[in-house]
């Protein structure tokens, strides 16, 4: 059969979505939904500040880990260009401080041009989705992606750890690794 246009041949099979275009095309919309949150600071961002404590756990579980105990400053965040706050993360074992993580939130110009400094130059990138901060970086051969949240009087945080690969055209699968979780509940102010 001859397929001539305005004759009633049979209309064309309808085209398939390739399902990695519609995850793409899923993902833009919501990037760009999610940075009209992120440009308006009091709706991306609750109040953080205070001192937080709680615990570490990591998925899968490591054989033999003690529990670990987190206890987290956090300062006013950065509402001024220039500007930092304190960020700073003891992780403790059976009462005792095994390490400190002194690190700032600032803010470079505008409002997002965020990065943690965690000292001696090494500036990580960070970014309001939403009212999720989120900051994905490389440390030799992983990809990591911190994910930050306060839901209710709960802080949340989460590291994914997924082996990287060198970048190449179309879909590269990652294996992930594991999953850092910290749930933390703030202090009252006479705690601290």
């Amino acid at each position: 059969m001859i397929n001539v246009p305005g004759t009633n041949a049979a209309p064309p099979a309808p085209r398939r979505h390739r399902p990695v275009m519609t995850c793409a095309i899923a993902v833009i919309l919501l990037m760009t939904v999610d940075s009209r949150a992120a440009q308006d600071p009091g709706a991306a961002r609750q109040n953080w500040a205070g001192t937080w404590r709680g615990t570490l756990t990591n998925l899968p579980p490591r054989a033999g880990s003690a529990p670990v105990d987190v206890t987290m400053e956090i300062g006013p965040l950065p509402a001024a260009d220039n500007t930092c706050a304190t960020w700073r993360t003891t992780y403790a074992e059976a009462g005792q401080a095994r390490g400190v993580k002194d690190y700032r939130l600032c803010r470079g110009t505008g409002p997002d041009d965020l990065f943690i400094d965690e000292g001696d130059g090494v500036k990580l990138t960070a970014r309001w989705i939403g009212d999720v901060l989120v900051s994905p970086f490389k440390y030799d051969n992983l990809l990591l992606v911190t994910e930050m949240r306060l839901r209710g009087d709960v802080l949340e945080e989460e590291i994914l750890v997924v082996d990287d690969q060198p970048a190449a055209k179309g879909v590269v699968p990652l294996r992930p690794r594991s999953l850092q979780r910290i749930v933390l509940r703030r202090l009252p102010q006479a705690s601290r």
